[in-house]
């Protein structure tokens, strides 16, 4: 049985890998072929020989995240460094605080020339993708599962398979390192100790903190996991893809648990008390996206008619997996987002199904002006169900099993929470949401009286709080890039000017961050998700920039040195001197040319766009013949007709318009 402590040994030798686990592997190890990559488990009686000899060397790992194939073969990707997150009933979470990437191929197998250079931009991105601080796991408790599933599968599965194989009973929306593990999963089969070798990590927020109100003491968790099936970055994964799976879906459960082992009450009907509330949030269901162009606003594309079929699978499965859903947009009824809502609306109104329901709350126009107050007028209108649909509650005995019990009532529905970009509105109405059920599962089990509320008592509320709102930063930094706007509100329960100014700093990192770096970002999701499995020749790094973009691009060096210089070295002897004014207008003025002449003309190959992966709305890379085309300088010294020629030449006519995303 795993137990809530475990370390693994990877041993190389020259033609095979071994790794043991230090508990619950029964004598039993995994050895990789280093030449054929082949995987298999081997008792230690049946391989003595083997152990005899020494290795190459040894290391040490708290877990294997899995294997990923290369063009020079497998490589073990292991969690080198964990940290405590914190419990949920008796077992402990961890957070990943460290991963390495180990070459497990034969030394002998080696790439020459551009695949040399194509492998260590995988390896590059690989690192990138594993680098975040939002990976966390548990050897004795499945933690892609909320509590309410958790227990629904235990009911199908038996008890030894249970905590010896957590990844059978794995969500796989939630499993993220299934791709990973896939390789071992296949090579473990049905033994059941064998099973110690595959863990399953979320990707998400977990945090557990203490709480103690009126004598009685308990554990508040929060934990968000982050789906699998359809990850990236803000610009380059939106809406849903054929099979109903959305962008940015997760799932976000709040547990009031009284099973830890630091809870304490004088009250018995308390002990072993476990109570869980879960919401989801997801993309807009439909075939949409925001296409960078370098302005602030991207170009936004919808297909409705290419959206049915998508829109009916993804409820379809949130009706199966949570048994009725209610829908709440919350993006702007009016101008650039009001198509995103019209679509929504429509789609939902031909949805035939007693278990769907939906709303749309005008989030900005309501809450302006800093009337963040208004958001109890959703409230409001959501309290019918988020009281019908009620929360998981289970009596855990610890005498007989730690993971035993019965649950005393379950949760029948699910709010699905959205914005376009499922970040910043979404995550106060998720927090607002949290707050009612807690202060009626508080008043229900005693804590609270009938009248108390969670801000009666300070501590508690600037916990959850500050909780609230980390949560909130870490889905967005994996989402976005940045932290999350309007956090404000929910650290201090009011907006505030510094508030403002801070989302304005974000708004502004987002900018930078969808046009000129998530490209890149997206191919490591990829590569990390096996949305992209690489191949020899495929060449995806190659540089194929035309000439002129490179002499733009050298431009935009060379001004940026030029201002530097001025900057420490200014004519004349001072900043202002007249001199030095005219020299850093006219470098600022060919910078100012050189974006224009990007915007219009080069956004297809000088912005950051997805290489491993196809990406349908890249516009077309135009190739000048002959000189560079500046259409500023174009438009000044043409002819009347080439002028008017040159206006009708709009960078729309350059947009795939009529694609459609995959």
């Amino acid at each position: 049985m795993v137990t809530a402590q475990q370390s693994y040994k990877i041993s190389f030798y020259p033609s095979t890998v071994t790794i043991e686990a230090a508990r619950g592997a029964g004598g039993d190890h995994l050895v990789i072929d280093r030449n054929s990559g082949s995987i298999k488990v081997v008792s230690t009686a049946d391989s003595a020989a083997a152990f005899a000899a020494a290795p190459q060397r040894t290391m040490s790992a708290h877990g294997i995240m899995g294997i990923v194939n290369l063009l020079r073969g497998p490589y073990l990707v292991l969690i080198t460094g964990r940290e405590v997150a914190g419990t949920i009933g008796t077992s402990t979470v961890y957070r990943v605080a460290e991963t390495r990437v180990v070459k497990a191929a034969a030394d002998s197998r080696i790439v020459s020339g551009i695949d040399a250079f194509d492998e260590s931009n995988y390896l590059r991105l690989l690192h990138k993708a594993l680098s975040v601080n939002s990976f966390c796991f548990s050897y004795d408790f499945d933690l892609t599962s909320s509590l309410e599933r958790q227990q629904q599968k235990r009911q199908d599965t038996p008890a030894c398979m249970v905590t010896a194989s957590l990844y059978r009973t794995a969500n796989d929306e939630f499993f993220f390192n299934k791709y990973l593990s896939e390789p071992l999963i296949e090579a473990v089969g049905s033994g059941s100790n064998a099973g110690v070798f595959v863990l399953p990590v979320i990707h998400g927020f977990f945090e557990c903190k203490p709480v103690s109100i009126k004598g009685t003491s308990f554990n508040y968790v929060l934990v968000t996991r982050r789906g699998r099936k359809r990850q990236g970055t803000r610009y380059f994964s939106r809406g849903a893809d054929e099979e109903g799976n959305v962008s940015n879906f997760a799932e976000t459960e709040q547990i009031v648990d009284f099973a830890a082992s630091s809870s304490k009450s004088s009250n018995p009907d308390l002990e072993g008390l476990q109570m869980s509330y879960v919401q989801i949030r997801g993309s807009i269901p439909i075939v949409w996206a925001q296409v960078i162009n370098m302005r602030y606003v991207p170009t936004l594309k919808v297909d409705i008619n290419a959206s049915r079929d998508r829109f009916n699978k993804h409820m379809a499965h949130m009706i199966d997996m949570y048994n009725e859903v209610v829908a709440v947009n919350l993006v702007n009824k009016v101008k650039y987002e009001k198509p995103m809502g019209d679509a929504f609306a429509q789609l939902s109104s031909e949805f035939n199904s007693p278990q769907y329901h939906y709303t749309h709350f005008d989030f900005h126009k309501e809450c302006s002006k800093m009337r963040w107050d208004r958001i109890s007028i959703l409230m409001d209108e959501l309290a019918e169900y988020n009281t019908r649909f009620g929360y998981f509650k289970i009596k855990r005995d610890a005498k007989e099993k730690p993971l035993s019990g019965k649950p005393m009532q379950l949760q029948s529905g699910i709010i699905r929470s959205n914005c376009m970009d499922c970040l910043d509105r979404t995550n106060v109405v998720q927090s607002e949401l949290a707050r009612v059920v807690l202060t009626r599962q508080l008043r229900e089990t005693g804590v609270f009286s009938s009248t108390d509320v969670i801000d009666n008592f300070p501590n508690m509320r600037s916990m959850l709080n500050n909780l609230w709102a980390d949560n909130a930063d870490a889905v967005s930094c994996a989402y976005s890039g940045t932290g999350a706007l309007k956090t404000d509100f929910t650290r201090t329960g009011k907006r505030t000017k510094m508030g403002a100014l801070q989302d304005g700093r974000n708004s502004v990192e987002r900018y930078f961050r969808g046009n000129f770096f998530d490209g890149e970002r997206q191919d490591s999701i990829d590569l990390l998700l096996g949305k992209y499995k690489p191949k020899a020749g495929a060449q995806p790094f190659a540089d194929d920039l035309p000439l002129e973009s490179k002499a733009l691009v050298g431009t935009v060096y060379i001004s940026l040195f030029m201002l530097v210089y001025a900057f420490f070295f200014p004519r004349g002897g001072h900043w202002f001197c007249v001199s030095n004014f005219l020299f850093v207008t006219s470098w600022v003025m060919v910078l100012a040319l050189v974006f224009w002449t990007v915007k219009e003309k080069h956004t297809g190959e000088l912005l950051n766009w997805p290489r491993l992966s196809h990406y349908p709305f890249q516009p077309a890379v135009l190739r000048a013949n002959s000189a560079i085309s500046l259409p500023l300088l174009d438009r000044l010294f043409s002819s009347s007709d080439t002028k008017t020629s040159l206006r009708n030449d709009d960078i729309k006519k350059a947009w795939p318009t009529d694609k459609k995303m995959a």
